[in-house]
Order: C-alpha cells, then sequence, then structure tokens
C-alpha cells in the first residue's frame, strides 16, 4: 500500500512539475520602449515582451517568446492613423522562443504616443482556457525634451479592452518616485473591486504571496494608489480568472493586463503648465 501511495504522489508531483496548473503556465505580455520621451522624427525602438511568470507572475523577468502571429501590436498616434507594427518586428534571438520582439519607429507628432497589444487565444495545458493577454506603454514626443507640451491626458481613455488596468496619474506630468501614483482596474468595462494590483520593480523581488511596498487591492470604484519608491522601470500588472466565462470550448477565461511606467527622480519627465 505504502508502494502505491509513494507511486500516486509521485505521478501527481512529476504532472504539476511538468505541466502545472492552467493559470500558472500562462505567462504575461508586456511593451517597453528604450527611452519614455523622445524628440519629433528621432527613433523610437519598441519592444514586446513575454515573461512575469515567476514568483506568482511578480518578477518582471522574460520567459520564452510569444507566437508573434497570435498577437497584435499597435502603435496609436495623437493625430495620425493607428499602425499594426506586427509586420515589422523581428527578433533578437537567433535562438527559438528566446528574446524579444522589437520594432523601431521615428514619431513625427508631438504629444502622447501609445502601443498596445492584445491577445486572445485558447490554449490546452491539460484542460482547455481562454487566455486575454493585453499591455499598453505611453511615450511623450516633442521637438526639444526640455519644452515638450501635452494637451491632453490619453492615458485616461480606456481602449475598451475586457480587462484593463487605465492610468489616473499621468505617467509624463505627475508620476514620480516616492508620490502616489493611482489607477483604476475594468472589468467589462465596469470598475472591478478587491483586484489585486502590482507595481513591479525591473530587477526588484517582491515577498512572496503579498508585497504592501508593491500591491495593493482595488477599492470599491475600481481604484488602486501604488507608490514607486525609487527611479526606475516598472510594471503595473493586474490579473483576474472569470471561472464564469467559460463554453464548451474551453473552462474559464484567464485574464492578464500591464502597463509599463518608466519613473523618474525629483520631477516628472514634462513639466506642468
Amino acid at each position: 500500500m505504502l508502494n502505491s501511495l509513494t507511486r500516486t504522489i509521485f505521478i501527481i508531483a512529476v504532472f504539476f512539475g511538468l505541466f502545472g496548473s492552467p493559470e500558472s503556465l500562462a505567462h504575461d505580455t508586456w511593451l517597453q520602449t528604450n527611452t519614455p520621451i523622445v524628440r519629433t522624427g528621432q527613433p523610437l525602438i519598441v519592444e514586446l515582451c513575454l515573461g512575469n511568470h515567476g514568483n506568482g507572475h511578480r518578477d518582471f523577468l522574460l520567459a520564452s517568446q510569444v507566437t508573434l502571429d497570435w498577437t497584435t501590436t499597435r502603435w496609436h498616434q495623437p493625430d495620425g492613423p493607428n499602425v499594426d507594427l506586427n509586420d515589422t518586428m523581428h527578433s533578437t534571438s537567433s535562438a527559438e522562443k528566446q528574446g524579444v520582439w522589437r520594432t523601431t519607429v521615428s514619431p513625427k507628432s508631438s504629444g502622447i504616443h501609445a502601443f498596445t497589444q492584445t491577445l486572445d487565444r485558447v490554449l490546452n495545458h491539460g484542460r482547455p482556457i481562454r487566455s486575454q493577454r493585453t499591455a499598453k506603454a505611453y511615450v511623450a514626443v516633442g521637438p526639444m525634451l526640455d519644452s515638450i507640451t501635452l494637451d491632453d491626458r490619453p492615458h485616461q481613455k480606456p481602449f475598451g479592452w475586457a480587462f484593463e488596468v487605465v492610468l489616473d496619474s499621468c505617467p509624463f506630468r505627475e508620476v514620480v518616485a516616492g508620490e502616489p501614483l493611482t489607477a483604476k482596474v475594468l472589468l467589462h468595462h465596469q470598475p472591478l473591486a478587491g483586484c489585486r494590483v502590482s507595481l513591479i520593480p525591473e530587477g526588484g523581488q517582491l515577498a512572496e504571496d503579498f508585497d504592501p511596498r508593491f500591491e495593493a487591492d482595488t477599492d470599491d470604484q475600481g481604484n488602486v494608489t501604488l507608490v514607486p519608491p525609487k527611479p526606475g522601470r516598472y510594471l503595473l500588472v493586474a490579473h483576474h480568472t472569470a471561472s464564469d466565462e467559460k463554453t464548451d470550448e474551453y473552462d474559464f477565461t484567464s485574464y492578464a493586463t500591464t502597463v509599463t511606467l518608466y519613473v523618474p527622480a525629483g520631477r516628472p519627465w514634462v513639466a506642468v503648465e
């Protein structure tokens, strides 16, 4: 009997060690640029990344590479058409499923440019799940870096995704190390209460399970406030599992959404008018 029990435990351990739970296998996506502000007409590098898988989706590290055909990456210009960037992207690695997808653009118009990524696919790792992964990043553009003028607040406008983190604080006029930043989590365009939001510093490590320095739950109105303690690049990320969103094709829906932030020291990237 002992041998049979040992064998059963071993089989279970091997199964979860190799395959994990469906939720644990889902990686997150994010977009990052080489700079948060750039002069008009100058090159800007945009990268599509996959990872944030370790420490309960809280490590901000690369892990594998997303299949480009599964996802759509767009460039939203303040006074121009939206541009599909997929066809211009190339891998940064010669090894399969390594590195990131990268492209270079040259913004011509002043203002806030947004870059977004969306993925909606049914995956099967022992059981079928619908995985929705979205990401966004913002860049401020102007003729001179020390005199950029921002007339609107596009970061406060949702893109209409099923699950989304919408910034309230302007990433260029209000976000500074040591100061609170605010955001709202939406599920099907409605505020989502009790959703855990993490602000993960690049190169940092969050405490296991919950780290009050970098995490908080949304209030009844879906709002959350976090304070980046020091300058650097951060990943603002939220997850939601919808067990009631299922069909004959999948057992539940797994959501993850990210916003990449570059936090300056001392004063905002753009002077407040």
